[in-house]
């Protein structure tokens, strides 16, 4: 689990901010509140088009560190073992959602393990796959592999082939 850390980040720091990786533009004082702020612009619209402001503080807890190098390598080698959500489709957009708010990059993982074995049970039941799982699939590899590509030096596609390569490697370890 990557835990919030509750340092202080400098101009040009890549951060995530809930599940967005941002880099740190400037500290400014926040004509709102009057606190210190970060002014972050996501790492992958540097034209400042977007920018947001999060309190050094960081009391509501949603900025933290970039993931590591080891902390990905553990991440993969734990892949195997993670569990999938129960499936109950009355209650699968809620499952989801709850996952999405949090800063645990496993819970990423989860949404992407159980939206692959939720589709291949429809498939293989010839039933019509699910827009809920695709929807959120969708989210959690792009926060997942955008953070991998972004601490790895590696594109999204990279990081997503370098990422799977891995776990399939890991899974054959445990077998």
């Amino acid at each position: 689990m990557i835990t919030v850390d509750q340092k202080r980040y400098k101009k040009g720091d890549l951060v995530v901010y809930r599940r967005d990786v941002c880099r740190v533009v400037r500290i400014a004082k926040s004509d709102f509140t009057g606190e210190q702020c970060y002014i972050l612009v996501p790492y992958l619209k540097p034209d400042g088009s977007v920018k947001m402001q999060v309190p050094v503080s960081n009391k509501g807890g949603h900025l933290r560190d970039l993931v590591t190098r080891q902390q990905i390598r553990e991440l993969i080698d734990n892949t195997p073992d993670i569990e999938t959500l129960v499936s109950k489709p009355a209650n699968m957009k809620s499952q989801y959602a709850t996952l999405m708010k949090g800063d645990d990059i496993e819970d990423l993982v989860r949404i992407i393990k159980t939206s692959y074995a939720r589709n291949e049970e429809r498939i293989a039941n010839h039933k019509k796959l699910a827009s809920i799982d695709d929807e959120y699939l969708q989210k959690a590899e792009r926060y997942l592999y955008d953070e991998i590509g972004a601490s790895l030096g590696m594109s999204f596609d990279e990081s997503k082939a370098y990422f799977e390569k891995e776990v399939q490697k890991a899974s054959a370890q445990k077998e």
